[in-house]
């Protein structure tokens, strides 16, 4: 690859299989729980990069085959956040999604610094949950 003028890559999210979460919907869940959905995703995975390397992709991804949504793939982690109660709210006032509710706080163990890269970034929400109110 080292002579190679300008290889070819992807960035972000490559289309997941229909049979590991229903395509183009934003937070679709999973077709899989438990041990079958890490070896779904392993799959899935192991697809992406053989399609990626079958269309002559240079430098191949993992597609984020393994992650639902990027927002998913941090708040999954949290306590205080319930993916099982799920409701449907309007997102940039052009989709529904449905999304995982927050029931409690997050508790934090130690501070946290945020970074927000531009004021038009935070958008206050009107739409308020278990545990937060609206703002």
């Amino acid at each position: 690859m080292s002579n190679i003028l300008l290889p070819t890559s992807t960035a972000g999210s490559l289309p997941k299989p229909s049979w590991l979460a229903e395509p183009e919907k934003l937070w679709s869940p999973w077709k899989f729980e438990g041990e079958e959905l890490l070896q779904a995703k392993r799959d899935a995975l192991l697809v992406s990069l053989a399609e990626q390397i079958a269309a002559g992709i240079d430098i191949v991804s993992d597609g984020e085959q393994t992650r639902q949504h990027f927002v998913t793939t941090f708040i999954e982690h949290l306590e205080g956040v319930d993916f099982s109660k799920r409701e449907i709210v309007r997102i940039r006032n052009r989709y529904d999604a449905s999304v995982p509710s927050v029931v409690g706080q997050f508790p934090a163990r130690n501070r946290c610094l945020w970074t927000m890269p531009n004021s038009c970034v935070r958008i206050p929400t009107n739409q308020s949950n278990g545990h937060y109110p609206a703002r």
